[in-house]
């Protein structure tokens, strides 16, 4: 089964066909399904997102260290007449 068919309304596909699409039950299978799926995509996320902060925080600490060193060399230029 390919990625993009492991959905919460393929899974339960077949059960439609063996009860009715207002069985109640079906659908609190089905919302249940859901919500488990909804679940599993927000801690997805959530870890990225995570990520991309440790990475934005990382970045901006080598952008402060770049930019001492750019002042540094600068000042050195200056102070040597260039």
């Amino acid at each position: 089964m390919k990625d993009e068919d492991k959905t919460y309304e393929n899974e339960i596909k077949h059960e439609v066909e063996d009860r009715g699409s207002n069985d109640l039950t079906l659908q609190i299978d089905m919302l249940t399904k859901q919500k488990q799926y909804m679940q599993s995509k927000c801690r997805e996320a959530g870890a990225a997102i995570l990520d991309l902060e440790h990475q934005v925080n990382e970045l901006k600490r080598d952008n402060s260290l770049l930019a001492m060193d750019v002042a540094t060399l600068t000042n050195r230029l200056r102070d040597a007449g260039f």
